[in-house]
């Protein structure tokens, strides 16, 4: 493990606030994940609360009809509970045929969350038709709180969630039925073992897929030392086997802890990611993952940066993005402008090294101050060489923002 080290470069950066939560009692707060765009080119996203229950919404924000007006804010749905789920604290999948697909932390008939679908009406102007796609914990080893999103591949979904047959964690997959109308099927392709045995436990971020179909997760504890770990789950050889768990790496504090966030995975097989804490800063890194040049031997972490906790941030608990250039974009909670591991906030961007060996260099875009938003949390998303996100406090009320920012 090599730890590279660089100096904060500062970049005045313009952000523009889309949209402030909480303009009305019934409107969102705490939007966790980000936004993604539909396929009309309006942006989506989940509020973990508020709604006027307090158990959280799905929006849309549709862009302006001339340049630098307001983008305007629809509710597609609120959530109450019981049996339509609550806390929806997931990244949105829009599909081909404009369905928004996700999850949320509790409610359903069980309790414990719900995989659910939003499908756009026939008619312009008629709400979006919300059905449940499964109901969590069912039965005795179940995954409960589904709490990072769900990742597609074709019509099969599969994501995480606590329960478990050891109380520590389960991989799900959800298969749709022959039939409409008949109920989806969910199959536990693995739950992680008990804390304490070197396996990851409790997983922490939305699944990303191989070519192959191996799936990579973030778990906040287990590995070796119990302070996080990043596993690789392998399909079987024969249809109907079971899945293969294998941990790629476990972090021990110095070289970061507790990793959240989806992965990234380039092109080269090479792993992204973010830690919460952890790094020669103990307030989190951004790492890589090289894998082996021979099967079995082991993944090479390399820390790209170790936060601070100062001006640089702290807490990247959001993933990262990569543009074509290979430069890396995220979000960190804390720190800034607005003192360490306290408020403010950043979103930072990290460039690869001139030479070979070399150290990347980060550099805070913009540094939230609160009325413009803090707290963010989210993965960015990349569009057209701008950045979207969402800040789960601040703004005008107080309640998180939508933004933009073009670095």
């Amino acid at each position: 493990m090599t730890v590279l080290l660089s100096c904060v470069s500062a970049a005045a950066q313009t952000l523009t606030t889309l949209y402030d939560f909480g303009s009305n009692p019934r409107d969102g707060a705490d939007p966790l994940t980000g936004a993604v765009f539909d396929n009309a080119g309006n942006l989506v996203g989940a509020a973990a609360i508020g709604g006027g229950s307090g158990r959280g919404l799905i929006f849309q924000l549709s862009p302006p009809g001339t340049p630098g007006g307001p983008w305007t804010e629809t509710v597609l749905k609120r959530f109450h509970k019981n049996p339509d789920g609550a806390f929806p604290e997931c990244r949105l999948i829009v599909t081909s045929t404009g369905e928004l697909v996700g999850t949320t932390f509790e409610g359903g008939t069980n309790n414990g969350g719900i995989a659910f679908a939003l499908v756009p009406p026939v008619v312009a102007g008629d709400p979006f038709k919300k059905l449940v796609i499964y109901n969590f914990g069912g039965f005795p080893g179940d995954a409960v709180n589904p709490n990072a999103g769900l990742l597609a591949n074709g019509p099969v979904y599969y994501g995480v969630g606590s329960g478990g047959a050891n109380f520590t964690g389960a991989v799900f997959q959800l298969t749709p039925p022959t039939r409409r109308g008949l109920p989806w099927t969910e199959t536990i392709l693995y739950g992680f073992e008990e804390r304490g045995s070197g396996d990851a436990a409790f997983p922490s971020s939305e699944l990303i897929m191989d070519k192959k179909g191996n799936l990579y997760g973030t778990a906040l504890l287990g590995g070796t030392n119990d302070v996080g770990a990043v596993y690789e789950l392998s399909p079987p050889a024969v249809v109907g086997g079971p899945w293969t768990e294998q941990v790629l790496f476990s972090f021990n504090g110095a070289d970061g802890s507790s990793p959240a966030g989806r992965l990234l995975l380039d092109a080269n097989g090479t792993l992204f990611g973010t830690t919460d804490g952890g790094g020669a800063g103990e307030a989190g890194t951004v790492f890589q993952l090289a894998p082996p040049a021979a099967p079995g031997e082991p993944w090479t972490e390399t820390v790209l940066y170790s936060f601070s906790g100062a001006v640089d941030g702290s807490s990247p608990v959001g993933g990262v993005v990569m543009n074509q250039q290979g430069r890396l974009f995220g979000t960190a909670q804390h720190g800034g402008n607005g003192g360490p591991r306290i408020s403010g906030s950043v979103v930072f961007a990290l460039d690869p090294p001139v030479q070979p060996g070399g150290a990347w260099t980060e550099t805070v875009l913009y540094a939230f101050g609160g009325p413009d938003g803090f707290a963010p949390a989210s993965l960015l998303t990349l569009k057209k060489g701008k950045l979207y996100g969402t800040t789960t406090q601040g703004g005008f009320f107080g309640t998180g923002t939508v933004f933009v920012l073009k670095p």
